[in-house]
């Protein structure tokens, strides 16, 4: 079976249409659409608990929370549970090993830094922008 990830865009959209459920009174269709966003919310759907991205990336879950809030990390609350995308648990550790080999073998030209940088910045600018664009 083919391994489907859920973008957080996906998440966004479906806790929309559960408030706006809720507020006009649909309780149970709001639920229906709570717990379908938790079945949604897995390992093989490309989202991890909080606490399994605190392991990966060995840090603290209020870290993992705070990373969240600064947009190192994507994540998404369900119900009453957050979770994290781990694309983005794996870009940050894919920072980490290439922070690592750059101690060992030496620092970049500040050109490379630059690119490297400018791209990473895009990226969480483009997150940014489209989840403002939800709200």
């Amino acid at each position: 079976m083919a391994r489907t990830t859920i973008a957080p865009s996906t998440f966004d959209e479906l806790q929309e249409l559960e408030d706006e459920m809720e507020s006009q009174g649909r309780s149970s269709m709001a639920k229906a659409l709570r717990e379908a966003m938790l079945a949604l919310a897995r390992p093989a759907r490309g989202w991890i608990t909080t606490g399994q991205a605190a392991e990966r990336l060995g840090i603290t879950i209020p870290t993992v929370k705070a990373w969240i809030s600064r947009g190192a990390l994507i994540g998404r609350q369900v119900g009453d549970r957050w979770w994290v995308s781990t694309e983005s648990v794996e870009d940050v550790l894919s920072f980490g090993r290439g922070v690592a080999d750059l101690e060992e073998n030496g620092l970049p030209a500040e050109d490379d830094v630059h690119g490297v940088t400018g791209k990473i910045r895009h990226r969480m600018g483009a997150e940014k922008r489209a989840h403002l664009a939800r709200e």
